[in-house]
């Protein structure tokens, strides 16, 4: 994170550290005092697997598409289109056939990449 979260801020996703939480998924994370956004890049077939969070989720497709998959219904989501999550409610994705390029908001914030906990197995 660059600057402090109670200070105006530009993000420059490309110079934010990159992560790769999953295969054929990586992504950069801006935290704010009570909101976050995260970019995500996700190749062809990436998997998403169902989870769950108590943040609400905001998501914009801006390039190529995604399986959005909530409370058991699958959703087609391409370029263009965004999606809303409420907290609590399990979700999984799958990206289209050209991957795709998301940017999601949280709220309140939270880092979709925290630190390996020592103790836990891949």
């Amino acid at each position: 994170m660059t600057g402090s979260a109670r200070e105006p801020a530009v993000i420059a996703w490309s110079g934010l550290a990159e992560h790769n939480p999953l295969p054929g998924i990586t992504g950069s994370v801006h935290l704010g005092e009570r909101l976050s956004a995260a970019v995500f890049r996700l190749a062809a077939g990436a998997v998403v697997p169902l989870h769950a969070h108590g943040n609400e989720e905001f998501g914009q497709v801006l390039s190529g598409s995604l399986t959005l998959e909530t409370g058991g219904r699958r959703s087609a989501v391409a370029a263009g289109d965004g999606f809303l999550i409420p907290g609590e409610v399990p979700h999984a994705a799958v990206a289209g056939p050209h991957g795709c390029l998301l940017l999601e908001c949280y709220a309140p914030a939270r880092d979709p990449f925290p630190p390996a906990d020592p103790g836990s197995t891949p």
